[in-house]
């Protein structure tokens, strides 16, 4: 029997992720099940939105963080997953914010969110690289690439992460 080629052939899915960090160099993260990974900030753009519009808005609807500016785009990643029995191959573009601190609210969540989030955190750099190998991180290189964030070193480009 031959497969489905909506098996084989992902979708395009442009989307934009936030890497928020707070005064005490923490980043928010949400787990996701399944796959049990943690996650920025961050989804898919709408109908002729610009990824910065798309980034400001799922910030807002996943943390309830509003009026903030959007800081640099600092890395690209390009993956390839299968959800709710769909393949999807993702164009991410992660922008970096920073803020004092902030009580996230899932208030903006949809429906679909508040199910398949199980959970949030804020996440030192210690943190990340103490729980590499007991916990899965997207981009998987996160450890590595955020210590020149944190110290102020912005790319001239966006770096791309891998997956």
């Amino acid at each position: 029997m031959a497969e489905d080629p909506s098996d084989l052939t992902p979708t395009p899915r442009p989307a934009a992720r936030v890497l928020l960090l707070d005064a005490r160099d923490r980043l928010l993260l949400f787990r996701w099940k399944p796959p049990n990974v943690w996650i920025t900030p961050g989804g898919g753009l709408e109908a002729r939105e610009t990824y910065e519009k798309a980034a400001l808005r799922e910030l807002w609807e996943e943390t309830g963080l509003a009026g903030v500016a959007l800081g640099p785009w600092v890395w690209s990643r390009t993956t390839v997953f299968k959800w709710r029995g769909v393949l999807y191959e993702a164009q991410e573009q992660f922008y970096l914010i920073r803020v004092q601190e902030h009580t996230v609210s899932l208030d903006g969540l949809d429906p679909v969110e508040v199910v398949e989030m199980t959970e949030h955190k804020w996440w030192s750099i210690e943190d990340i690289l103490a729980a590499k190998g007991v916990e899965t991180f997207a981009p998987r290189r996160l450890g590595e690439l955020l210590p020149p964030l944190i110290a102020g070193n912005i790319p001239p480009i966006p770096i791309d992460t891998g997956t």
